[in-house]
């Protein structure tokens, strides 16, 4: 009978750090992290670029007071939109913008060889709510109404025009004998500037707002 004496045991080896498999989970996760950290931080970078501060119809002549600079991440499409940078007072909306709206380059326009004219109207003749940005019509009447037979002809003028700026009448002194009226200044072309200075003297003019302010599309 062989006697056998106990089991020798086996030593254990040390790990090998430098194994291909823990090499490549380690760059893995290296990778990972990267990656990760990467796309973190596109998603918060931000570009100011300029927004509508209010409605504004098409062929609105921008102000400072139109405008407001927001903070937002466009990524790629960034270049479609106007830099908060940029100096916009001045230029032409090509069709209509509603507040918060991020205001596209291809919105834009120059004003070009257009005429401002300035129409004085009596408070009674203005629809409430007309302000820069809107699409009125403005119509002209004859005729002496307050008088018994007396009769009044109503004439359109121009529509779907777009108001640049209302004044308000001046009041105290001389400045109110002056002008009792409203100051409403109009973006027209030459042709129809002209025409507006033949007609508007023979008669008191009156400015009707649409209905969607300046949702309405000016020239249509």
């Amino acid at each position: 009978m062989t006697v056998t004496g106990p089991p020798t045991p086996r030593r254990m080896t040390r790990p090998k750090w430098l194994d291909v498999r823990v090499v490549g989970g380690v760059l893995l996760l290296v990778v990972s992290i990267a990656v990760g950290t990467k796309v973190i931080g596109a998603a918060s970078e931000t570009t100011p670029v300029w927004a509508i501060a209010h409605d504004v119809a098409a062929g609105t002549v921008l102000i400072g007071n139109d405008l407001t600079a927001r903070d937002v991440n466009l990524g790629a499409s960034s270049a479609l939109y106007v830099s908060a940078d940029a100096a916009l007072s001045g230029q032409i909306v090509n069709r209509p913008l509603h507040a918060g709206e991020l205001v596209p380059v291809a919105a834009l326009g120059e004003v070009g060889d257009s005429r401002v004219l300035s129409v004085s109207v009596s408070p009674e003749h203005l629809a409430p709510g007309v302000r820069h940005g809107s699409v009125a019509d403005l119509s002209r009447i004859t005729g002496r109404a307050g008088l018994v037979g007396g009769e009044v002809e109503t004439r359109l003028l121009h529509d779907r025009v777009t108001i640049q700026s209302v004044t308000a009448p001046a009041s105290g002194g001389l400045s109110a004998a002056v002008s009792g009226g409203y100051q409403v200044a109009l973006l027209l072309s030459a042709s129809d500037a002209d025409a507006l200075v033949r007609e508007l003297p023979l008669g008191e003019p009156v400015i009707v707002l649409h209905s969607g302010g300046a949702s309405a599309v000016a020239g249509q």
